[in-house]
């Protein structure tokens, strides 16, 4: 009786191993199967009606990243051996990074400073809720009041964005330049982990970032609250891809022979001995000398999966800066299209351009609104945080006409995948008073 009721008991826990098993692995399945071959088959199609719009301004159009970190931040260990590659790979210009400050004395410029390999770097930190960048060198002591840091850097023609705008800022600071309008740790943040880990240990090679793509939310509470900043004064949006590249599992050996395990946060996890039982899980060294990867979050694709483009006279620190402050920016998903050569301006009533985006133009001069973007989709007209009109189909390019008001008016495009209209580009506001 006692053996029969083991037996049965036995089964029933086989059993519901094999349903959790399917409930878990099933959902990932038919994305690795049916979905993302789909959606990636609908992007590629969507990528080849590229058109090169004309140029519309004496400025050119830089693809870069601000909110990025390297080994000098203390939960990553990746130097420019792995950022250059990636950045180049994904058609990178630029990269603003924002290291973590291992004590409160600060020292910029850090680390690296200059060209790379054509890619241009700028040294700046992460901390108390900046995206802060002096450009030039500084001690700072982040022991003050953040106010205080803010202006100094400010006064002497640095940058201070406010990062991570899901939490609390001093709105009100008057030396503040712009904000996070996406960021995508801040994406991750309402996610339950359980079905994300699943679906990556199904696609997180072949598919890696169509299983990224599961973690978007449009960030619609920050959206209306830069919005609603700009109603007062000029608050400059940009995008934060925040790579670490420390979501992931890797193994080194170490001088021994022994077998070093790196986890998330580039924590240190473990050592083992290489056996005959676990020599298999192991793979000739590759460039850095990693004989494991397991990878969920690396710079290849997060270089990729949202970009800044900031139009500007030259490839260089002070002309980016310069133009970054003006708003001369816009920021797109750029794993779903390339937007380089997009442009949102204004025209007089001779059709000559009068500003773009991040400019402020007086409304008595201005005509219309216009926007032409290398892609098709559906344009979004925002007028101080209100949708006064959206275009018909999907188009190349947008002219809005109607009489004018005074006020912030930006441009969001929008694209269908996989039967959904999704937000593709955020441009900055061109500014009617």
């Amino acid at each position: 009786m006692i053996k029969k009721i083991f037996r049965y008991l036995i089964i029933l826990i086989a059993g519901f191993l094999l349903v959790a098993l399917f409930v878990m692995f099933s959902v990932p399945l038919w994305h690795h199967w049916m979905t993302y071959p789909r959606m990636e088959k609908e992007v590629n199609e969507f990528q080849k009606l590229r058109k090169e719009p004309e140029s519309l301004t004496k400025l050119f159009t830089y693809r870069g990243l601000m909110h990025a970190h390297s080994y000098l931040s203390h939960d990553s260990k990746w130097t420019l051996d792995d950022i250059i590659p990636a950045a180049k790979s994904d058609g990178i210009d630029f990269i603003f990074l924002t290291d973590h400050p291992r004590g409160n004395i600060d020292t910029i410029p850090k680390g690296y400073h200059g060209y790379y390999d054509g890619v241009l770097i700028e040294s700046g930190s992460e901390k108390q809720g900046f995206d802060c960048w002096p450009l030039h060198p500084a001690i700072i002591n982040w022991k003050l009041d953040k106010d205080t840091i803010a202006r100094d850097i400010v006064s002497k023609g640095g940058i201070i964005f406010y990062a991570h705008t899901e939490e609390m800022h001093n709105w009100g600071n008057p030396d503040y330049q712009g904000m996070e309008i996406y960021n995508f740790h801040t994406d991750t943040k309402d996610e339950s982990l359980a079905p994300h880990i699943f679906n990556f240990i199904v696609n997180g090679n072949k598919y890696r970032p169509w299983a990224l793509r599961e973690m978007f939310d449009e960030q619609t509470t920050i959206l209306k609250r830069w919005d609603s900043l700009n109603l007062k004064r000029k608050i400059v949006g940009f995008s934060a891809v925040d790579t670490h590249e420390n979501q992931n599992i890797r193994a080194r050996y170490l001088k021994d022979g022994r077998i070093q395990w790196i986890g998330p946060n580039a924590h240190p996890i473990g050592t083992m001995e290489v056996k005959f039982w676990n020599r298999w899980l192991l793979h000739e060294p590759d460039k850095s000398g990693w004989v494991f990867k397991w990878m969920v979050d690396t710079y290849k694709e997060g270089f990729n999966y949202i970009t800044n483009y900031v139009l500007a006279d030259t490839l260089s620190t002070p002309s980016l800066a310069e133009n970054m402050k003006r708003g001369h920016v816009y920021t797109a998903f750029k794993s779903l299209g390339d937007a380089k050569g997009f442009i949102y301006y204004a025209v007089n009533k001779g059709d000559s351009v009068l500003g773009i985006l991040g400019d402020s133009v007086k409304i008595e001069q201005a005509k219309a609104l216009m926007a032409v973007s290398p892609l098709p989709g559906q344009f979004r007209l925002i007028h101080d945080g209100r949708i006064v009109n959206v275009s018909s189909g999907e188009n190349y390019r947008y002219v809005w006409s109607e009489p004018l008001q005074k006020g912030a008016y930006r441009i969001e495009m929008h694209l269908r995948l996989h039967g959904k209209s999704i937000p593709w580009l955020y441009s900055n506001p061109i500014y009617l008073y």
